[in-house]
């Protein structure tokens, strides 16, 4: 049910979730902070199985939408987990009016994980901005929608043969990593995000996880490089 990924983080895939009638993956990660408690990013849909999971690495403290997509679950996990705080880009907390958040995400982090998780905040493109973030003990960046990295065995069962031939040309795939064609098309000022992908290059990544495809477990860093080479 977890996958541990590297030092205090883990994984955990869910199921299948349709968007514009296409069908997408869904994966959770957590992290264990340095005080003890978990930090739950993206959170996929909630089970007696899951949920026991995740309560036996610690009592849940964060619980963070990383864009206006991936709100879903985030209902059932707050109701479960009341007294953890709720976190969100700006977008997706004026989309769901019936939460309570916390507060509102962009580039610096909280002092609940300063120093531990930094993060990164793309608002370029005007239909979609994202948090992109970095666990510093493991290495590890994780990403929603600005890379994707579908397997050919999962485009095959879940995609018709068109929107297969889709995504290989817009190199949605694992080996490529680039985000939908609609993302890039509408992805203005690329100069101001470059810095932002540099500096998280710079930091030497050993493992991406993306939420919708393959986890790269190594050379971190190499697929970084190709996954944003769009931006150039």
């Amino acid at each position: 049910m977890l996958d541990s990924l590297g030092p205090e983080v883990w994984v955990a895939d869910g199921g299948i979730v349709s968007f514009h009638g296409f069908e997408y993956p869904t994966r959770m990660v957590i992290v264990r902070l340095a005080d003890g408690g978990l930090w739950l990013w993206s959170p996929i849909k909630k089970n007696a199985k899951i949920e026991g999971a995740v309560r036996a690495l610690g009592p849940v403290r964060h619980i963070v939408s990383p864009n206006k997509l991936h709100y879903l679950f985030l209902g059932e996990w707050q109701a479960a987990f009341p007294t953890a705080k709720l976190w969100a880009t700006a977008s997706t907390i004026a989309r769901c009016r019936d939460l309570k958040f916390w507060d509102a995400l962009a580039d610096d982090p909280p002092l609940d994980w300063a120093g531990q998780i930094d993060q990164a905040y793309f608002t370029n493109s005007p239909f979609l901005d994202e948090l992109m973030f970095f666990h510093r003990v493991s290495r590890t960046v994780i990403i929603a929608d600005l890379s994707q990295t579908f397997s050919e065995r999962f485009l095959k069962l879940h995609w018709p043969w068109w929107m297969r031939r889709i995504a290989r040309l817009s190199k949605m795939i694992d080996g490529c990593g680039y985000p939908p064609i609609d993302y890039r098309i509408s992805f203005r000022h690329r100069a101001s995000a470059r810095p932002k992908i540099q500096a998280l290059m710079d930091k030497h990544p050993e493992h991406v996880v993306v939420a919708h495809g393959e986890i790269i477990r190594k050379d971190g860093e190499a697929f970084l490089r190709r996954a944003f080479s769009w931006l150039h």
